[in-house]
């Protein structure tokens, strides 16, 4: 096929009756030493589907082709003549390029003289095509350097980068037919779990071809995590307070889902309620007004990590409208944190005399615990008004166990949180801000 194309294109040429040649010996006059030897049209291009081109070589003396580099041609690539003197003609033979990348090769072209000229041979590739010099990236937690993509292709693209991902960033987002250089960089990473992304490059018609980037997460052991103050006082009346968190990570902080009264503003929203920061951060306490005459007190867990969480609580503490009437009164039972061998729980308690001890009581089997019936643990001793953070250890994995708090009044005994909180230990060590227990603080059951 491709010898009867060149012999096509080689009868159909025009005859040409005679060359100029580069010196006569009919000459009687000297001429300049100076000689003309192009190919008309420079670098030489054709389709993938063309079997070969015809290129005119103008020229005033004897010429030569030489050192053909075939390239990605291979044996497939053929010129004729090899020489000829004067203007004339080259035909470059071939067969149709099926695959998608293009192909090139070189020859020089030279005069008895020593005057050259180099040129290129390029067949475009069938198709659209492109090529990635790597499709996996791997950055560190805190990466000092971008890394390069070279993107390869004979159409045009573009890079999609997934909606949310705002860590990972690219110098340009398309290119056009050639070889490009693409550069990656990300943030410094923020958690201690490793993160990972797709990018898409679109090309041709509807194609596409993707780019994974994954970053290691910062060591655990690395994680700072501080809140203050450590407790906020509000009075009765509605209000505001600052809480500041230093950090260099990503953090969320949570006041318990049943708590209505007291809310936290700044940062984004999570998951679950949770306000979500990273890095130091400034957030905005609000209570609304308390109706009643009683203190009330809840808490804010701030956590940061996910394989060996740090966390903080601050406590929230609201004055009531008036003096409380004398009496010993228990506030309700808030779970904070669940693992699979330990618990957190807060209460408070306010009391007309000291209290002598206050503590938890827990069980697997009864729904009413009590410190007649269930197992008990101490959180400490005396007091006429505290906030308690109180845990318990040393519990089963993926067990559930029914808890109240309980305070040991001196005039009226053994008293009670007024709701029962149900949690399941994990089978595991959890991430922050998941549970085995779904909802770890339950409506009161009585």
């Amino acid at each position: 096929m491709k010898t009867r194309n060149i012999i096509a294109l080689l009868a159909a040429l025009p005859i040409i009756a005679g060359f100029t040649g580069c010196k006569s010996d009919d000459e009687s006059e000297a001429k300049p030493a100076k000689e003309i030897l192009r190919v008309q049209g420079g670098d030489i291009e054709f389709r993938a589907d063309e079997e070969g081109t015809v290129v005119n070589v103008t020229a005033d003396c004897h010429w030569k082709v030489q050192d053909l580099d075939a390239g990605d041609f291979g044996g497939e690539l053929t010129i004729q003549p090899r020489e000829g003197s004067g203007n004339g003609t080259l035909v470059i033979g071939t067969d149709q390029n099926t695959t998608t990348a293009g192909r090139h090769a070189s020859f020089i072209l030279i005069s008895d003289g020593g005057l050259k000229q180099k040129v290129n041979i390029t067949q475009t590739g069938s198709g659209d095509g492109l090529n990635l010099s790597r499709a996996t990236f791997k950055f560190e937690a805190q990466p000092t350097a971008a890394k390069a993509l070279t993107i390869t292709s004979n159409t045009n693209w573009t890079i999609q980068i997934p909606s949310g991902v705002d860590w990972l960033h690219i110098d340009k987002t398309s290119g056009s037919a050639g070889a490009e250089v693409v550069q990656l960089t990300v943030d410094d990473a923020v958690n201690d779990v490793e993160r990972t992304t797709q990018m898409i490059v679109l090309y041709g018609s509807g194609k596409s071809a993707e780019v994974s980037v994954t970053q290691e997460g910062m060591n655990s052991e690395d994680i700072i995590l501080f809140a203050e103050p450590e407790q906020l006082t509000f009075e009765a009346h509605p209000g505001e307070n600052m809480m500041f968190i230093e950090s260099n990570a990503q953090w969320q902080a949570r006041i318990p889902s049943s708590v209505t009264w007291a809310r936290i503003e700044g940062g984004q929203s999570g998951r679950d309620g949770a306000t979500i920061g990273v890095g130091n951060s400034e957030l905005r306490i609000f209570c609304e007004e308390n109706p009643n005459q009683q203190d009330r007190t809840t808490a804010i867990v701030i956590m940061a990590g996910t394989k060996n969480p740090k966390q903080c609580v601050v406590v929230i503490e609201q004055r009531g409208t008036g003096v409380p009437e004398p009496q010993t009164t228990v506030g309700e039972l808030y779970s904070l944190y669940v693992s699979n061998k330990t618990a957190e729980f807060h209460y408070s308690f306010v009391s007309d005399d000291q209290v002598e001890d206050y503590g938890l009581v827990y069980s697997r089997d009864n729904d009413r615990p009590s410190r007649d019936n269930s197992e008990s643990v101490v959180s400490g001793h005396g007091g006429l008004s505290k906030s308690v953070l109180a845990e318990l250890e040393g519990l089963e994995p993926s067990t559930t166990y029914y808890v109240r708090a309980w305070v040991q009044s001196r005039t009226k005994g053994v008293l009670y949180s007024p709701n029962m909180v149900t949690i399941k230990t994990s089978a595991s060590d959890r991430e922050p801000g998941e549970s085995d227990n779904p909802n770890p603080t339950l409506s009161p059951k009585r």
